[in-house]
């Protein structure tokens, strides 16, 4: 297997640094779309009617909104006002000392036989906060991982996994529950006079967390890290903030900022009408979600600066600033890719050819005629390829959706298993596409402890994974359809 797979990341250096692969990207988009709009590709939208033109991007019209939307396209794109500001916030957090700390705490206090497992769970659960573990948790599982001895990579790519390849799984009903459930609720509509509930999914998905964690905990131990122990990268310790010896306790102040932090929570998301409360008294559409990525780094960079000045690590201004300056020069490279990125979205939306393309390859599916598990086996199949190219979960399955959820359910497939069947998919195979927005990030988390690091290498040590969760995963939702087990609560309308 080590042979496989050292083959495998062989051929996968062979692809273009990231800033030239989104380039060429974009040179493809713009080829595309002139092709498209000579040709007349076009396709009807299944849920409006609406008849979609590939647009050229070789226009007059394509060339201003090349140009004038460049700098837009950059500032509004979403991926990167979280990672700044989880950036300066885990900057002040290292520098301080705080960092350092807890993770040679939580090193200390975890078990080595539970560390693999609680880092899988964590990952898991943090789809609860939307996209927030990709640049919360992330950093921390290279670092607990080299803390203990064992190889940071395989710590990175433990978490990627299981916050990435995990994100459809969860304990609590979230985000993701809602907005793939009101997808299907619009979709079945089209043909009955049905709902797909919140919790459609929920009991499969709540036994999908222990499924995914302990395969992708299996899979690190018995599979990368001892492909990671056997190459010949080498290993570098990411200069400390301060060499001064760690701190013996939190300190009193510390506890008193944490208490405060947790009383503004509570405050703000508590009583009937909480400031982040949506109208109806719910948290998961409303300000709470809109401000969490904001509350977290408020808290982290709250904490970390009391800790910082209780023991001395911040004795002016000017060290707290440079902390701050510390957390955009360890992402500068990210953001410099992140600008090609954005415009390759941006023009690829515009032109239409993603969504062009999309419904005739979904149409292709439904023409297929098949039925049972087998239809839901190809929907994962075809879920799992489109995902390489388009990231993002709800623009793939609105798209999806309107075509597939009617088709089978007209062949007697209930929406919740189709919802079921593409959120394994579409999570699956999140860790091996390179155009994901996430996936430079967790690259350049990698580069801090192997500066080396290449796309290719990456997406080698993640393959197993997305293997392994595919197949078994596929695996547990095929058996409990055979076997008739309700994927959630039935809910009436």
């Amino acid at each position: 297997m080590t042979h496989v797979l050292q083959t495998i990341e062989r051929m996968a250096n062979r692809i273009p640094h990231p800033m030239a692969l989104f380039i060429y990207l974009c040179l493809t988009v713009v080829v595309l779309s002139a092709i498209g709009q000579w040709r007349g590709w076009q396709a009807q939208h299944p849920a409006t009617g609406e008849w979609l033109q590939v647009h050229s991007l070789l226009t007059d019209s394509g060339a201003v909104f090349m140009l004038s939307s460049m700098v837009k396209n950059f500032m509004n794109f979403a991926p990167v006002g979280p990672v700044v500001i989880m950036a300066l916030a885990f900057s002040l957090a290292e520098r301080s000392g705080f960092l350092p700390f807890l993770i040679t705490r939580l090193t200390r206090s975890t078990p080595q036989a539970v560390l693999a497992l609680a880092i899988a769970f964590l990952g898991v659960m943090s789809s609860i906060a939307v996209d927030s573990g990709y640049v919360v948790l992330l950093p921390l599982c290279a670092a607990v991982f080299m803390a203990v001895g064992r190889h940071p990579i395989a710590g990175l790519a433990l978490g990627f996994a299981c916050v990435s390849g995990g994100f459809s799984a969860n304990l609590l009903v979230g985000p993701v529950d809602a907005m793939l459930s009101g997808i299907s609720s619009e979709a079945v509509a089209l043909v009955a006079d049905e709902e797909v509930s919140i919790v459609a999914n929920y009991y499969f998905m709540v036994v999908s967390v222990f499924v995914v964690m302990l395969s992708c905990v299996l899979v690190n131990r018995f599979w990368v890290e001892p492909y990671l122990m056997q190459t010949s990268a080498q290993v570098v310790t990411p200069a400390k903030a301060l060499d001064e010896a760690q701190p013996v306790s939190f300190g009193k102040p510390v506890f008193v900022a944490l208490a405060v932090v947790v009383a503004a929570w509570l405050l703000l998301t508590l009583p009937e009408n909480a400031v982040l409360r949506n109208e109806q008294g719910g948290l998961l559409h409303g300000p709470f979600m809109s401000s969490l990525v904001a509350m977290i780094a408020l808290s982290v960079a709250l904490i970390a600066t009391v800790f910082g000045v209780v023991h001395k690590r911040f004795t002016s201004w000017h060290d707290w600033v440079k902390a701050l300056e510390r957390g955009i020069t360890d992402i500068a490279p990210y953001l410099v890719l992140m600008f090609v990125v954005a415009q390759f979205i941006a023009w690829f939306k515009w032109s239409d050819l993603g969504a062009v393309m999309a419904i005739h390859l979904a149409s292709l599916l439904e023409m297929l005629a098949i039925s049972g598990p087998v239809a839901l086996v190809a929907l994962m199949i075809f879920s799992g390829i489109l995902n390489l190219f388009i990231g993002s979960a709800s623009a793939k399955w609105g798209l999806l959706a309107p075509i597939v959820v009617p088709a089978f359910y007209l062949i007697g497939i209930a929406p919740e298993s189709v919802q079921g069947a593409y959120r394994v998919a579409d999570s699956s195979t999140n860790i091996i596409t390179p155009l994901m927005p996430y996936f430079p990030l967790v690259l350049a988390y990698g580069q801090k402890y192997e500066k080396d690091l290449s796309v290719g290498r990456l997406l080698t040590l993640m393959l197993p994974y997305a293997i392994t969760l595919f197949l078994i995963w596929g695996s547990l939702l095929t058996i409990w359809l055979v076997a008739g087990w309700p994927l959630g609560p039935e809910v009436s309308n």
